[in-house]
């Protein structure tokens, strides 16, 4: 639940102070928004794999198989239509090419409304931090001109 803050009620250094956690959460949930692009990517790619390794033509293909970042060992696909799905926190689940599409696509399905909900979000910080701004140059003027009245003008 939000809290609802009067912004003319507050000096420039409070209005500052506000500000800057809005600009912080802001930039929390932008990192969050890249985050769920990031991973939603690596999703697709992965539909995109079992759709190419579950093809017809790619039945018995050779290929090579990542034993560590700089050494492969040569392999061949033995059953196309079954794969090793990572299901999370390093579990596994074996799953016939049609399964595995179909959880992978369920993933990116739900990343996508948590990215809709991240960009409103976004929308309404970014709507905020606007407003806080447009209140401390208002206030900075205030401040200016109530400064112009203390001093008596030089004759």
């Amino acid at each position: 639940m939000s809290q609802k803050i009067d912004l003319t009620t507050l000096n420039p250094e409070q209005l500052q102070a506000v500000k800057q956690q809005f600009d912080q959460e802001l930039n929390h949930f932008t990192q969050s928004l890249q985050a769920l692009i990031v991973a939603k990517n690596k999703f697709s790619e992965c539909v995109n794999d079992v759709t190419t390794i579950s093809s017809e033509e790619n039945k018995s293909q050779k290929l090579l198989i990542p034993a560590s970042a700089s050494l492969y060992i040569p392999g061949q696909i033995k059953d196309n239509q079954m794969f090793m799905v990572d299901i999370g926190t390093g579990y596994y689940v074996e799953k016939n090419a049609e399964e595995a599409v179909a959880f992978y696509k369920q993933k990116i399905e739900k990343l996508d409304r948590e990215s809709v909900q991240i960009q409103n979000i976004i929308k309404e910080k970014t709507q905020s931090s606007m407003a806080i701004e447009s209140q401390i140059r208002q206030a900075a003027i205030r401040e200016h001109e109530a400064s112009k009245k203390k001093v008596p003008a030089a004759q």
